[in-house]
């Protein structure tokens, strides 16, 4: 089952259809593993420890820690630009997620700096044109579709441009656009680390 540590039904938060992964407690330590690491500083609480950076590859970072469901490992990135400018916004993040303990890989997952809108976030990942819808909870968003997480991630290592668009709670349009060079060696690492 995809979303075994406690999910929510999509109808549950008034989006027909399709499951919607919940902010579970290893979602919430790996935001605080990817914020400790965003900010230099060890904030994880008690079910995350401090990640340890496998290797940086142009721009993504492998990394490999433990949360409160077992070994984990991600790759992450920070946005090469970001509109609009000005905008005041928690760290931005796109991250893919192999969880050892709970036997997942290729979990996609962005952290986009401000609570989405609830009533309409427009949530959407596209990797050179070819776009995925989103579905969020707080400032965090995952495929709407778990099924689409492993021709995403073959998408984003034949790729060259991945960008994220969403609309706040206040309603501001957002747009994220990251540089897929090194993402095919930074899966690659957290391959060989999670297997």
């Amino acid at each position: 089952m995809r979303w075994q540590d406690g999910g929510v039904r999509r109808e549950q938060a008034n989006l027909p259809n399709k499951d919607v992964p919940a902010m579970t407690s290893s979602r919430l330590g790996l935001l605080a593993l990817s914020l400790s690491v965003a900010l230099g500083t060890a904030i994880a609480p008690v079910l995350a420890q401090q990640a340890q950076n496998l290797g940086t590859f142009k721009s993504w970072t492998a990394w490999k820690g433990t949360d409160a469901n077992g070994e984990m490992c991600y790759i992450s990135a920070t946005p090469q630009s970001s509109q609009p400018t000005g905008v005041n916004r928690s760290p931005i993040h796109f991250l893919i997620i192999h969880r050892k303990g709970l036997g997942t890989k290729n979990e996609v997952q962005t952290l986009i700096g401000y609570p989405f809108n609830t009533a309409n976030s427009s949530a959407s990942a596209a990797v050179d044109g070819k776009t995925f819808p989103m579905v969020t909870e707080g400032e965090a968003a995952w495929l709407a579709s778990a099924a689409d997480e492993p021709n995403f991630v073959s998408a984003l290592k034949a790729g060259s441009t991945l960008v994220v668009k969403g609309t706040s709670q206040r309603g501001t349009n957002t747009t994220d656009t990251y540089d897929l060079g090194g993402v095919t060696a930074a899966m690659t690492e957290i391959d060989k680390a999670c297997t």
